[in-house]
């Protein structure tokens, strides 16, 4: 009887400890609530985002129609989070985003709790989930570490049983939502079953991870035969991102000290010589990959949005080693340099806002609200189609034009249009110009716009209402679509902002060379005048790629941002295509008229690179492309 009211005691205890734990992952889930709202933004990244959301909704194939670093679950986890174009959509993309939340709330629960007492465990786990923008690395990050710091002679627990499994279903969704991020959690899965071998744990982990992307992969319509091209030219786009979309910030250099100093304390608290040998290796190099990974998030394109992401993931790493007596300072200090550079990052406005418990928590509250009324989600929707239409005033001649027809937008994919005006978008194949940065990618965007399955129409903005980014020449950055549009597509509407071009014969020429010329780096070259008054001039530059020391440069960070001078106006140059052909000048009555030209018409063009200029010389080669006069093309009724 005594020994029966024990066990019935024993248990109502821990009854109460998993109630106490249950609340404590809630509070801290809801108290760091990362998505204020479901409401979409309009112009910049949102346009690639809508398109996501577009994409899933439509089942746009990814590896054929669209290439990005973001799959065909890219809609899950975006720079925003979920927000409501598609009911179905947003709903999925909520439930994931708060599953991840949850998850690492209790993750990290468990692992401080190892260390602090509950109080203090739960306020830091509040703390780096609330600042921590890429959960699901930071989710698996947690999970790895948990394996390589748990007690070696403690008995194997059903949740040590459950990581490999767990792992590999994060890892199949990250691949075919953003292959990068996917790519990372296999790095940081392989150094933990490395430092931890069981054979068992191997197979599952790799067998859970391609079951899981396979069933995506199907689930979301996608055809088996897009599985390599989305794999190679995810790649392309990885591999190409540093030489044409790196750049530094002004008045971001203090950042290099203090991720120095950020991971100079992680990989002190890492090598904990308590461990074993083969356990402690792998808990430094399990770091040092998480390290590696936020520091290529984050210092390739070294602006404030991109340095939280390092800064804040980080706090994952100091709060998921456990850390006790001498070494729980290592931990502080990392915490408080974290949140430091994070707080000079965002402000003070902003970082009271991402730390406050109540508003996080109504935002959650309300969109929970939002999502579970018909009626409210109508009125965010149709509010959000006012705002799209206010702010792009796409004239009703322009819809006419376009009606049902496919239709390409340009130079940003403009999915929030696409979707609030109920277009049949077929993006640009890399989904806007400065995204197709490698021959192989402006070649396959290219090869689209001149197969039988290029869009019937594509509706472009004028270059009165559109800013480039980082200053890019948008013809420039695709010079192989460039010409494909100039050469295929002819004017049947323009309206104030747009203008839309509708398919017809192809009405270029083979190109014929015009002439070589070289010059050194920042040095000058006119530009010659075509011998065929009907033809478009093209240039290929080559030898402007990294070349030296600076190959070493690019692949620890990234190289010197290239510019092109046009009559002596600087504007930023992707080097990879610049051999690819950029169109110069077009006629006049053969190019769009302006606002709409694609073609810069310069007398004289210079090549360069920021900062000090090379030895050694460019050379380029002119070419004119012969045109017809463009054919008619029926307007639109």
């Amino acid at each position: 009887m005594e020994g029966a009211t024990a066990q019935r005691v024993i248990a109502h205890a821990r009854d109460q400890g998993t109630v106490v734990s249950a609340a404590c992952v809630a509070a801290v889930a809801i108290a760091a609530w990362p998505v204020r709202s479901l409401a979409p933004g309009l112009a910049g990244d949102w346009s690639w985002v809508s398109t996501l959301a577009y994409a899933a909704h439509h089942g746009l194939r990814f590896g054929d129609q669209l290439v990005f670093t973001y799959g065909p679950l890219g809609f899950l986890d975006t720079w925003y989070g979920p927000v409501l174009y598609d009911t179905d959509v947003a709903l999925l993309s909520w439930l994931y985003v708060a599953l991840v939340e949850v998850l690492l709330a209790g993750s990290l629960l468990f692992a401080l709790r190892r260390s602090l007492p509950l109080a203090a465990a739960a306020g830091l786990a509040a703390l780096a989930v609330a600042l921590a923008p890429d959960r699901p690395l930071a989710l698996g990050f947690t999970w790895c570490a948990l394996v390589l710091t748990r007690d070696p002679q403690a008995p194997r627990t059903a949740l040590a049983a459950a990581f490999p499994f767990a792992l590999g279903v994060l890892t199949g969704v990250a691949v075919l939502g953003k292959l990068n991020g996917g790519a990372g959690l296999v790095a940081l899965a392989v150094v933990t079953l490395v430092a931890a071998p069981r054979r068992r744990d191997v197979l599952a982990y790799g067998g859970t991870a391609l079951a899981t992307a396979a069933a995506g992969w199907v689930a979301t319509g996608q055809a088996l035969s897009d599985v390599w091209p989305y794999l190679r030219y995810g790649a392309e786009v990885v591999a190409g991102y540093p030489a044409a979309m790196g750049m530094a910030a002004p008045g971001t250099g203090w950042t290099y000290g203090a991720g120095l100093v950020v991971a100079a304390l992680a990989l002190a608290l890492a090598w904990d010589p308590d461990r074993g040998r083969r356990l402690r290796r792998g808990l430094v190099a399990l770091c040092a990959v998480y390290l590696v990974l936020g520091f290529k998030e984050a210092f390739i394109r070294q602006e404030a949005g991109h340095l939280e992401v390092f800064f804040g993931d980080m706090l994952v790493l100091f709060a998921a080693i456990p850390a006790r007596a001498w070494r729980r300072s290592l931990a502080l200090g990392g915490v408080a340099a974290c949140v430091a550079a994070f707080w000079g990052l965002a402000g003070q406005h902003e970082m009271a806002r991402t730390l406050n418990p109540y508003a996080n928590a109504k935002a959650a509250a309300d969109q929970v609200r939002l999502l579970a009324s018909p009626a409210r989600r109508n009125a965010l929707i149709a509010q959000t189609r006012t705002a799209i239409g206010s702010v792009y005033q796409v004239s009703p001649g322009v819809v006419r034009a376009i009606g049902h027809r496919p239709v390409m937008l340009w130079p940003f994919a403009y999915g929030e249009v696409a979707w609030a005006l109920g277009f049949d978008l077929r993006p640009l194949a890399a989904l806007e110009p400065y995204a197709a940065y490698t021959p192989a990618l402006d070649r396959h965007a290219a090869d689209m716009l001149s197969s039988a399955r290029a869009p019937e129409r594509i509706a472009r903005t004028s270059d009165d209402v559109t800013v480039t980014l980082d200053r890019h020449v948008a013809t420039f950055d695709a010079p192989l679509v460039a010409l494909a549009i100039v050469c295929r597509y002819r004017e049947i509407e323009r309206a104030r902002f747009w203008q839309v071009l509708a398919r017809s014969s192809d009405r270029c020429g083979p190109p014929r060379a015009l002439g070589v010329r070289t010059a050194a780096w920042g040095g000058s070259v006119s530009v010659p005048a075509p011998r065929d008054p009907h033809a478009a001039v093209l240039v290929r530059i080559e030898g402007a790629g990294s070349q030296g020391l600076e190959r070493l440069q690019a692949l620890l960070l990234r190289p010197r941002p290239r510019w092109i001078a046009l009559d002596g106006r600087r504007r930023r140059l992707v080097a990879a295509t610049a051999g690819d052909g950029l169109l110069l000048s077009v006629p006049r009555g053969l190019d769009y008229p302006a606002p709409f030209a694609m073609a810069p018409g310069p007398r004289t063009i210079a090549v360069g690179r920021d900062g000090s200029q090379p030895g050694g010389a460019l050379t380029y080669r002119f070419e004119e492309v012969p045109l017809r006069s463009a054919p008619a093309v029926a307007r639109a009724p």
